[in-house]
């Protein structure tokens, strides 16, 4: 089976809408249909393009921050 997920991490303050249309083109080029990008912030710009993505190509960028992710691992220690 050929499944597998892209992941970009970048480590700056708030992620930007150049950042995010060069992923998307890395998961159109890889033909995914889902990918991660983590950051610790998203400009609005970031988040809208996201959203405008998807509705364009079907294609789903799941927007995770340092802080989802870390509160996230504290919940499942907690249950």
């Amino acid at each position: 089976m050929d499944v597998w997920y892209p992941i970009q991490v970048k480590q700056k303050d708030k992620v930007g809408r150049p950042e995010i249309d060069s992923f998307e083109a890395a998961l159109q080029r890889e033909k995914r249909t889902t990918g991660f990008f983590v950051a610790f912030d998203y400009s609005e710009d970031a988040l809208e393009e996201i959203s405008a993505f998807f509705k364009r190509s079907g294609i789903m960028i799941r927007a995770l921050t340092v802080k989802d992710i870390l509160d996230e691992q504290i919940a499942r220690k907690l249950v």
